[in-house]
């Protein structure tokens, strides 16, 4: 639980609440994204434990006044040829539309949704919970084209009014069972590396940050991916672990 508060918590609280609206500049013309089947309302934390296949998955929070992009971890992630599911706030997308359309054209990442400003969505009412969802789809499809069929709830906070959320707008909802604690600018890169390196197993689904808040992940990336590779993992998408 330690690492899930840690996640993510600079974006200033004064946004709490407030209209979605106002983080979207007048040029910015949204397209409804095309509905999508009622998805499962199941929770995925993990793959199959008996195939040596694991995901690494990276957050792009909303954070502060202007979100920030580590292009380095995605030039390392592209350099390595390594596949990655990115989720993506709405408003991150919003200011980083350049960047986002790059990410949707490359082959070995898939793009996922992480809510509009990432708020605590267990404190938000139903309808503003689903503007939300529906706002970042809607932003996701018009910046690529394509419409995210996975969500992860901001901060790893779950419940069945958000999971269902997320099923009704065609979402399955993605955790993971091992937070690699990068938000923590106290966590050296080489304890990042031991750490993810080590307690990786067979179907993980791990949690890095994007965003400039995982303070030395680009710098461990590299030889994590190693690490992981030599103890024989395969690095997939999400959508390509079994269950």
């Amino acid at each position: 639980m330690k690492h899930l508060q840690l996640l993510c918590l600079f974006f200033p609280l004064f946004v709490f609440g407030q209209e979605l609206s106002k983080y979207i500049p007048a040029s910015f013309v949204i397209k409804q994204a095309p509905d999508l089947p009622t998805a499962a309302s199941t929770v995925i934390m993990h793959g199959s434990r008996n195939e040596q296949r694991i995901a690494l998955t990276f957050d792009a929070c909303a954070t502060g006044p202007k979100s920030r992009y580590d292009s380095s971890i995605i030039a390392t992630l592209v350099k390595t040829n390594t596949p990655a599911t990115l989720f993506l706030s709405g408003k991150w997308v919003i200011e980083h539309r350049k960047e986002t359309r790059f990410l949707a054209q490359q082959k070995i990442f898939e793009i996922g949704n992480h809510s509009f400003i990432h708020p605590y969505l267990s404190t938000v009412t139903a309808s503003r919970m689903k503007e939300e969802l529906l706002m970042t789809q809607n932003i996701i499809y018009t910046v690529t084209g394509t419409v995210p069929l996975l969500f992860r709830p901001p901060y790893g906070e779950q419940n069945d009014s958000i999971v269902q959320c997320a099923a009704s707008l065609g979402m399955r909802t993605i955790q993971y069972d091992l937070a690699s604690g990068d938000p923590d600018s106290l966590i050296s890169a080489k304890r990042l590396i031991e750490y993810v390196g080590e307690m990786a197993q067979n179907g993980s689904i791990i949690v890095m940050h994007m965003n400039k808040r995982g303070w030395h992940t680009a710098e461990a990336l590299p030889e994590i991916i190693e690490r992981l590779r030599k103890r024989g993992f395969e690095i997939v998408k999400v959508s390509d672990l079994r269950q």
